[in-house]
């Protein structure tokens, strides 16, 4: 009897061993994955542009959130698909103030019918919030052209040439 006893016990602490190496493994993989996805994003760009990730997080939101205006819902699906968490980096993203969102709206309604100079206004325009935005995180406007390309190499290796150039539709 005291023999099963002991035996029972060594299997139990057996298995209880291998669930905790289990464990240990899943969190680690786990933690890995989320370096592919928004955390992972914010880690290289305060490794490569020598910003906060404070800036790096609002700077990153402000730009997938001029994404997600403008555009159609299936290709904005297929970037968050490729980078888990963007919800966060919108939601870090600084609020752009009712004025500069005013603004917007009435400089696109001026230029449409205008041809080329619409193209060219619109560009401008569509940039305006991240501008602000990126002010307020603190970022010369320049860096919003430096973190572009950071973020698209990024997302390159998370989703591929296909939302690559979803993105470049948008921003370049």
């Amino acid at each position: 009897m005291r023999t099963k006893v002991i035996v029972m016990s060594m299997v139990m602490i057996a298995a209880m061993g291998t669930m905790m190496l289990f464990a240990g493994t899943v969190c680690a993989e786990t933690s890995e994955m989320g370096l592919t996805g928004a955390m992972g994003l914010v880690k290289t760009l305060t490794g490569q542009l020598d910003v906060t990730e404070k800036q790096a997080t609002g700077g990153a939101g402000a730009l997938f959130n001029m994404a997600r205006g403008l555009l159609p819902e299936t290709e904005y699906g297929q970037v968050a698909g490729a980078i888990p968490g963007i919800g966060d980096l919108i939601k870090a993203a600084p609020d752009i103030s009712k004025a500069s969102a005013q603004a917007s709206d009435k400089i696109s309604g001026l230029t449409r019918g205008l041809g080329a100079v619409t193209s060219a206004v619109d560009n401008a325009q569509k940039y305006t919030a991240v501008y602000e935005q990126f002010k307020a995180l603190g970022l010369d406007t320049e860096m919003v052209s430096k973190f572009v390309p950071v973020i698209l190499s990024f997302v390159q290796s998370t989703g591929g040439e296909a939302v690559v150039n979803i993105l470049k539709s948008v921003w370049e």
